[in-house]
């Protein structure tokens, strides 16, 4: 019984640890997601670069499994940029889908920061004030790990 109390209250203690954000890095490069968006809201995941990547490219696939018309907004930006965002303010991204079902790309992001990390943002915007939306993406990110500070 001792046993069984101690094994539920560490599997509590570690399901409650956990719930951090959300991100890919040099560690966990592939990433095979699925998410809701709210209606008229957005989702953001985090793409953190080290300082000793370069040559950084991402490729991504997503798509709306379900939910009204299906349509999302999809954007990759910077930290600067992503604040913008935030703010509803102009702001310049790396990629952007449009209003799409589905859509694939591929990029190549460059890392500003070789004395820290820079992140950069994978944004799922739900364009409809009515429908929530089911969306799945993967993400899949290649690099050469080289000089830098750490």
């Amino acid at each position: 019984m001792k046993k069984l109390l101690m094994l539920l209250s560490a599997a509590i203690v570690i399901a409650g640890c956990g719930g951090g954000k959300e991100m890919i890095t040099a560690k966990n490069n592939k990433v095979n997601k699925t998410e809701t968006l709210k209606a008229g809201e957005f989702y953001q995941f985090e793409i953190v670069l080290e300082d000793k990547m370069n040559a950084i490219s991402i490729e991504g696939e997503w798509r709306v499994l379900d939910g009204g018309d299906r349509k999302a907004k999809v954007y990759v930006m910077d930290e600067e940029n992503f604040l913008k965002f935030d703010q509803e303010e102009s702001f310049k991204k790396y990629y952007e889908s449009g209003e799409k079902i589905n859509d694939n790309f591929k990029i190549r992001l460059l890392n500003q920061y070789k004395s820290s990390k820079t992140l950069y943002y994978l944004v799922f915007e739900n364009p409809s004030e009515d429908d929530d939306k089911k969306i799945e993406f993967k993400l899949n990110m290649d690099y050469e790990w080289g000089e830098g500070t750490k």
